[in-house]
């Protein structure tokens, strides 16, 4: 069947930025306040995808495991303090990695980052909209139009039709690498993919704290091996208000750019989150009095489609810190690979923060494209910890502020000026080269008194 129609084009702006997640957000944002024209197309209603979608309780990624200080700066920064509520001075506050209830029992003196996921969606709509952001939410990207190795066109639909937008420049934030693969660049996608998570809260839990997570966890065990669950996870447990706790907890293997995997892993998450919340009331007396609020508006989705990139981050290079003379933004949460075949906790490792390489952002035989989150080039094992919500956010202020630069140059992505990036980045209050160094020298000193890796 062949589908032939003429489309209207509905903008033309500098840069187009299609998904606003945490990477978008940021390159957004970015790309705005240097004064190129932007436009942002999105899904949902609302901006933060991990953050506010899923709802994830932290800013992974954010610190430097060993020390609890910022390794990751710039709009991060910006949205900590409004929507994580949190004052003075950041760059040198130790924070909890986390604020899952493990972290809170082993990490009792450093400062949590208590995420509001309204005020996330209220301040990064502020922060666009101030930046000169033009937003369009509820719009999906369907299709490209190319000019050999540019991106001339980006055909979008929502409640007004099929229109096409034509930017100079395009930066992939769908996390799925959505515009690369429509675009026939090529990408790389495993077998072995993550699995899937929904989120849920619970309020009115009395007593919280860590021994209550052991205990929960001690309920999902015994439910999975009388047969009433299958797989689940953790379960991961984080407050977000006095008395209220997210769950990280149920699990789906599946493929994540498959309608239908995705649609079980919806209802089967449901299922399983109701399942939790009846097993708790039942059998753990905190939850006596306590109510279901709500799922995620989305199942969180950890792995999917990877550009090839003009570099790759490597296992090796997030093992063992490879410097990267083109270095954007520091990955430093765990290596958090989930399994898609065993439930419970699993193995956190961890690492030095290290170099996330401008090249990874590039896609192979696309000139005017970024692909900023975790659908960047890196080898699976290293997307198990480059994956999450604040590196994401930094690869996107990177991609944004180098689609401006282009724009400003009339150039391409790969005629960017990379001293010029850095400096620029560095100017806005991001923590790379020297900066980064600073950070890292105080966790290096620790030597073996460094916390360690493990089952978490």
């Amino acid at each position: 069947m062949k589908l032939e129609r003429e489309l209207d084009v509905i903008a033309e702006p500098d840069v187009l930025v299609c998904g606003c997640g945490c990477a978008g957000t940021g390159a957004a944002i970015a790309a705005g306040r240097l004064g190129a024209s932007t436009m942002v197309v999105e899904r949902w209603g609302f901006a933060g995808g991990f953050i506010t979608a899923v709802m994830g309780s932290s800013l992974d990624g954010f610190v430097d495991l060993r020390t609890g200080l910022p390794i990751v700066g710039g709009v991060v920064f910006e949205l900590a303090r409004l929507a994580g509520r949190i004052e003075g001075d950041i760059a040198n506050t130790r924070f909890r990695p986390s604020n899952e209830l493990r972290e809170l029992k082993e990490n009792p003196d450093l400062s949590p980052v208590h995420f509001d996921f309204e005020l996330f969606k209220l301040h990064a709509d502020r922060l666009m909209r101030k930046a000169g952001v033009k937003l369009l939410y509820h719009t999906y990207v369907v299709d490209v139009l190319l000019d050999g190795e540019r991106i001339d066109g980006v055909v979008v639909v929502n409640k007004g039709g099929l229109g096409v937008v034509r930017p100079k420049t395009v930066i992939d934030a769908t996390g799925d690498a959505d515009v690369v693969a429509q675009a026939g660049a090529p990408f790389d996608i495993d077998a072995e993919m993550q699995p899937m998570s929904l989120h849920f809260r619970i309020g009115n839990i009395k007593n919280v704290s860590y021994d209550l997570r052991v205990r929960c966890s001690e309920v999902l065990k015994k439910a999975h091996s009388d047969g009433k669950l299958g797989l689940y996870a953790g379960p991961w447990m984080a407050q977000i208000n006095p008395g209220e706790l997210y769950f990280n907890a149920t699990r789906f293997a599946g493929n994540a750019v498959d309608p239908e995997d995705v649609t079980e892993a919806e209802v089967q998450g449901r299922e399983d989150a109701r399942l939790m919340f009846e097993l708790f009331k039942e059998h753990v007396p905190e939850f006596k009095d306590a109510y279901f609020v709500s799922s995620g508006p989305s199942v969180g989705q950890r792995e999917t489609r990877r550009i090839r990139g003009d570099g790759t981050l490597t296992v090796d290079d997030a093992y063992n810190g490879r410097p990267q003379e083109d270095v954007v933004v520091m990955g430093a949460w765990y290596v958090d690979r989930h399994p898609k075949g065993a439930s419970g906790y699993h193995l956190h490792e961890v690492i030095r923060p290290y170099d996330i390489s401008y090249r990874t952002m590039l896609p192979q035989g696309l000139s005017n494209v970024w692909a900023a989150g975790r659908c960047h080039a890196a080898e699976s094992g290293a997307l198990a910890s480059s994956r999450v919500t604040v590196t994401a956010m930094g690869m996107g202020q990177a991609a944004g502020t180098a689609a401006a630069m282009a724009v400003r140059g009339n150039t391409d992505s790969r005629s960017v000026d990379i001293h010029a990036l850095q400096s620029r980045l560095l100017k806005d209050d991001v923590i790379i080269l020297d900066r980064a160094e600073k950070v890292l020298k105080v966790g290096d000193a620790l030597g073996d008194s460094a916390p360690q890796s493990g089952i978490r």
